[in-house]
Parts: structure tokens; sequence; C-alpha cells
């Protein structure tokens, strides 16, 4: 029997998450030549959520990062992989899978650290009854996780999850300490049961805090930034960028987010896009040229208005 894959995303609460999802939907239906189902875990429906192949409604939501974690026991696939809804796809995420083969029922992104790594996101001597249980230190971002929904390793892991929810506040983690949160239950629960992150996240994707983007194009898929430890080069790796909610709402952010999905949303064809720019240059050489404006006077004028329309559409859309 063929295994049911598909992708995930989360949206509770405000409609702008719901517009996030929906964002990221259109930048990996660009980018894949074949599309597999994306499904949206959500508390309600709405014109968003139409666009989706899947609408899971979520009951009693936490409007928190702990409704991601719903997707261990809501997804309707045998496997999953859960993509922020804060990011766009700039390859084909298809590509994501060959990451998490072989992977324990639950993959993360992330590395491994001693147990008594100082820059942990908790004490090992705080873990209580996990003490026992926990040899290393997990760290993941939850940009992106793999799940096999149907694992017989799943229901203890979940349950794992559950326990570490219930003693929450008495772990002292160093990030969300009396917030739950996703990354940090699933870390611990992914030591306690001795699961290591199946691939480096920066393979993966560009987490746009940690990251200073020079340049992009969602639509060729151009992607070249630098990271903290100042090095650069062309990304020819990186599925998507994970942005952040802040930097998708903030007026102070550079636009980044915002200039990328109108350019999905404006100009998805390139060809549209070069057509305009060339109208435009030569509607700038007419303007400056006395002779080719009055060789344009003699077009009629219905052709004359549509270059002006192109003209406006060009100062408003293109970036």
């Amino acid at each position: 029997m063929e295994t049911k894959r598909g992708f995930i995303t989360v949206a509770t609460g405000s409609e702008r998450y719901f517009i996030l999802a929906y964002n990221l939907l259109l930048s990996y239906r660009y980018h894949s030549k074949s599309p597999m189902p994306f499904a949206i875990l959500c508390d309600r429906r709405n014109a968003w959520t139409e666009a989706f192949d899947h609408v899971v409604i979520i009951e009693n939501p936490a409007y928190s990062y702990y409704d991601k974690l719903r997707i261990l026991d809501l997804s309707p696939f045998d496997e999953t992989i859960f993509i922020d809804a804060d990011s766009l796809a700039y390859r084909d995420l298809n590509g994501l899978w060959d990451y998490f083969k072989g992977s324990p029922d639950i993959g993360l992104a992330g590395r491994v650290w001693p147990k008594d790594y100082e820059k942990g996101w908790w004490k090992h001597d705080n873990l209580g009854e996990l003490k026992d249980k926990v040899d290393y230190q997990v760290k993941c971002q939850g940009g992106i996780y793999y799940v096999r929904n149907n694992g017989k390793d799943l229901p203890a892991i979940m349950e794992t999850c559950k326990y570490i929810e219930d003693h929450y506040t008495e772990y002292h983690f160093s990030i969300f300490e009396t917030v739950l949160e996703d990354e940090t239950i699933l870390c611990l629960a992914a030591a306690v049961h001795h699961i290591r992150p199946a691939v480096v996240w920066d393979k993966l994707f560009v987490y746009y805090p940690e990251s200073r983007c020079l340049s992009a194009d969602i639509r060729s898929g151009h992607l070249k930034h630098i990271w903290k430890d100042g090095s650069c080069l062309p990304d020819k790796t990186s599925f998507f960028i994970h942005f952040g909610t802040i930097n998708t709402i903030d007026p102070q952010s550079d636009g980044l987010y915002y200039r990328e999905v109108h350019r999905l949303t404006y100009h998805p064809d390139w060809r549209h896009e070069l057509k305009d720019r060339i109208v435009l240059f030569v509607r700038g050489a007419i303007n400056s040229s006395r002779v080719l404006h009055a060789i344009a006077g003699l077009f009629p004028k219905d052709l004359r208005n549509k270059y002006n329309k192109v003209k406006s559409r060009g100062r408003e859309h293109i970036c």
C-alpha cells in the first residue's frame, strides 16, 4: 500500500496567520512541478483556507506555539512535513523528503550537544524523573518537522510530550520558561527517546533573524545571504526562508517578505515583468526625445493609453 505523504502548516487566531499560510502554499505550488497535498491545521475555515487540499479544524486551540504540536495527532497524512506559515519556498519542497529518509517517527532539524551544555535549553539537574533518561541536549529549529503519523513509536513520544507539558514549568527552560512551546517540548521528548536530529537545519532553509539576505528573487529561486559568521555564498541548497512572524508584519523590517509576496502574486511569470520593463524603457526613451515623442503621437490613442497603463502599473508593482 502506498504511503500517503503531504505537507502541513498551522494558522490559528488572527487572520494574518491565515494569509501567511496561504502565501506559503502559493510559493510551494509555484516552484513544484508535481505538488503534493498540502493541509492547513486551523481553528476555522475562511477564504484563505479554500486553496488547501485538506482543512483540519483544531478543537479548543491554544492560539500559541503549542498548536503546532497538534500535527502529531491531527495530520491527515501517514507521513507529514510541517513548514511554519511564516515561510516562503524558493525551491521545490518535495526535495525535503530525501533528508528524512530513515528518520525516527519524529524528525527534527537541529544539533546535539553534551547534556551539560551551558547554552542548552535546559539544565540537566532540573529534569526530575526524566534526568536518568537524557544523555544529551537537543536543539532544533521549529520551522520544519517531520512526523511519521502511523509510526509505532509515535504514541510513546506523544505520551512523553504530554508529560513534559504537565510538568513544563518545573524544567525552567532557558527560552519560553512559562509558555508552552513546541521546540522545547519536542527537543526534550526527542532526548528522552534517544532521537537525534535527522539533519542540520541550516542545510534546509534560511532562518531570516540569523542571517542577512543580500538578494532574493522568489520567482527564479535566487537566494544569496550572509550568515552571522560572515560567510556569504549564493545559496543553492536552501528550500525556503523562515522569516519569523515579526519580519512579516513589522514596518521597521527591510520589507523583503512583502516584496517577495508581491512578486509572487503580481508577477508569477518572469516574461510578463520583462515585457513591462521593456515597455517602460521604451516609454522613457520616447518621453526623453522630442522626435520619438512626436512619432509616438502618430499611434492610435487607445494604444497610447494602453502603454500609459503599463507605465502606471510599473511604478506601483515592479520591484
